[in-house]
């Protein structure tokens, strides 16, 4: 018997086929803007150095070097890790996951992505993740945002030189007009610069033919799971592999309840959840709050959502530490009423909130911290934009903190302080790039001087205070080993300012001077002569030093692994290969251009 057509199918089946594939629309595109991201050098008022600078066509290659025209991000190399300020590993992190920066890029338009090219023309070999954004079957009323991984692969060493990295890419069942680059610096010798980026693909026409279908992977088929409980308590532990199963088998449910949580502890999050729905048995133990002391959800931040955060309400009552950095999006995945409501249930034996690049967290999510977490220790709101420079002061609650880090925040010099004042164990404070006014910010640093003696770490990359504010700081905090006054231009060397620093400061081990061009031989030599315990040092940028200044620092400071002297006019290459064969343990770097 022979199946009828009916006459409209047959006609649009016709129209799909008879399509010549030559004839598809294809769309070659610059990124038009540059709609999130991590982390900057350049600061948010400046062009220099910035994110925005991958939005449009290239204008650096072929050309290598250092130019102000590039996208770079604000670290790179293993040397932030190494530091006082070095954040705690979380465990259950997926090994393959070594993203640390990340920039989202928008498109005019929505194709089905074929081939991105991306120029990058200084120290290549960071990007280890492209993903794109369903740009149709995105729900944001619902809080759910499809994300699918274009290419993935790991940091690489490669040539210095400029070069347009286009990975093979899987196919993926939807148009798009939104990137995501992620990126890790752990093998990078300096930083990594990128020029634009250009995605090419085929427009809606082309899904005629590309039907999206060509990219769907298919599951892996489970054929019968009905005797799988039965398997698992076949499952016996035998002190050698040849040892025949006997009387003396133990039984995966016979083990000690403590080994079994053992056991589960080495799964990750996903593969917890799996775990599960195998059977009532471990449903029991995967569902057990003991093993959600420690949640790591940043490297699943593509499948974090509104109802992700409630399906783990129940599991989460001991949850000590937290990390859902990234989370959330453009995307309005995540809201701040839902978080806020987690917090409520699971907050009360907090002591780690990493929520760094959030687009949720804003003044009611900072409110839930301040009235559910007494016991926090460490808070990260770095670089969430949503979050306006009040709203902090409601932090004042909480008096058991060691780390703020409040990077790239609008923060307001009144509620910073009321929050310093009752944080006296403080130890860690990040305000590079926050956006205190120029004539505010030496009483911070007079208020952080009284209140947080304590401290041992603080970032103030591109803070305009002046030799008052830092005097503050050196008289009365002697337990400081880190310090970043990088692009701090208001600091001059005559003022004494540098000298008093690291008299008072002998346990120094980091210090960043990055362009400040009033360094002079003096401050070098009262570096080589006090800061014996120095680790890491950088005078990017200084004129006034000469050779032999530095080299006695380098003879000085017999644990000084890593040393900047980009741009310093009077240091040459040819000094710098000299030095790094007579100090090989210090990693010496001078950038340059083409």
């Amino acid at each position: 018997m022979m199946l009828k057509i009916p006459r409209k199918l047959r006609r649009k089946c016709r129209k799909i086929f008879s399509r010549n594939f030559t004839e598809m629309q294809q769309f070659s595109q610059y990124a038009a803007d540059v709609s999130d991201f991590s982390s900057q050098y350049g600061s948010e008022t400046s062009i220099s150095y910035t994110a925005s600078n991958l939005a449009g066509k290239c204008n650096i290659y072929p050309a290598y070097g250092d130019f102000t025209q590039a996208c770079v991000f604000r670290t790179y190399g293993p040397w932030w890790k190494y530091a006082p300020s070095g954040k705690r590993k979380f465990k259950r992190t997926p090994p393959g996951f070594v993203s640390q920066d990340f920039i989202e890029l928008e498109f005019e338009y929505a194709v089905h992505p074929t081939k991105i090219e991306i120029w990058e023309t200084y120290n290549p070999g960071t990007i280890v993740r492209i993903l794109a954004c369903d740009s149709s079957g995105t729900d944001v009323d619902r809080g759910m945002t499809r994300w699918k991984v274009l290419w993935e692969g790991g940091p690489e060493k490669s040539p210095p030189e400029s070069r347009i990295f286009s990975p093979p890419l899987r196919h993926v069942p939807f148009c798009t007009r939104v990137l995501r680059l992620e990126f890790c610096h752990d093998l990078c010798e300096y930083y990594t610069e990128l020029d634009a980026v250009c995605l090419h693909g085929e427009d809606s026409q082309g899904n005629y033919i590309l039907s999206g279908l060509e990219g769907v992977i298919p599951r892996s088929r489970i054929d019968d799971i009905s005797n799988m409980e039965e398997k698992l308590d076949q499952l016996s532990l035998r002190e050698q592999e040849n040892t025949p199963v006997g009387d003396d088998a133990i039984s995966i449910e016979e083990l000690p309840e403590e080994v079994i949580q053992l056991i589960l502890s080495y799964l990750d999050i996903p593969s917890l959840c799996m775990a599960s729905v195998t059977s009532k048995f471990f449903y029991k133990h995967c569902y057990d709050s003991l093993q959600y002391k420690e949640l790591d959800l940043l490297p699943h931040w593509t499948e974090v959502n509104n109802f992700a955060l409630d399906s783990l309400l129940s599991r989460c009552h001991y949850l000590q530490h937290l990390n859902i950095s990234w989370c959330g999006g453009n995307q309005n995945c995540i809201s701040p009423t839902t978080f806020s409501r987690f917090l409520k249930e699971c907050g009360r034996d907090l002591q780690t909130l990493y929520m760094s690049s959030c687009k949720f967290v804003n003044g009611e999510v900072i409110i839930a911290v301040a009235e559910n977490c007494p016991k926090l220790k460490e808070l990260d709101v770095g670089s969430c934009q949503s979050l306006d420079g009040q709203s902090i002061s409601h932090l004042s609650k909480i008096q058991t903190l060691e780390r703020i880090n409040l990077y790239r925040l609008p923060v307001d010099k009144d509620s910073l302080i009321k929050v310093l004042r009752v944080c006296s164990n403080l130890k860690h404070l990040n305000l590079g790039a926050t956006r205190i006014q120029e004539s505010r910010i030496d009483t911070v640093m007079k208020v952080i001087g009284s209140s947080c003696r304590n401290l041992i770490s603080l970032d103030l990359w591109r803070c305009r205070l002046t030799d008052e504010g830092l005097g503050a700081i050196t008289e009365n905090c002697p337990h400081i080993e880190e310090l970043d006054l990088g692009w701090c231009s208001n600091l001059r060397s005559t003022t004494g300012c540098f000298l008093k620093l690291v008299k008072n400061c002998p346990n120094i081990k980091k210090l960043y001077l990055t362009a400040n061009r009033t360094i002079c031989k003096g401050d070098l030599e009262a570096i080589a002569k006090y800061s014996r315990k120095l680790e890491q040092l950088d005078i990017l940028g200084t004129s006034y030093v000469q050779a032999d200044d530095v080299h006695s620092v380098l003879t000085s400071c017999p644990k000084l692994i890593f040393l900047d002297v980009s741009f310093c006019g009077n240091v040459n290459e040819e000094t710098i290969e000299i030095w790094r064969t007579e100090f090989p343990r210090c990693s010496i770097k001078k950038s340059f251009q083409d």
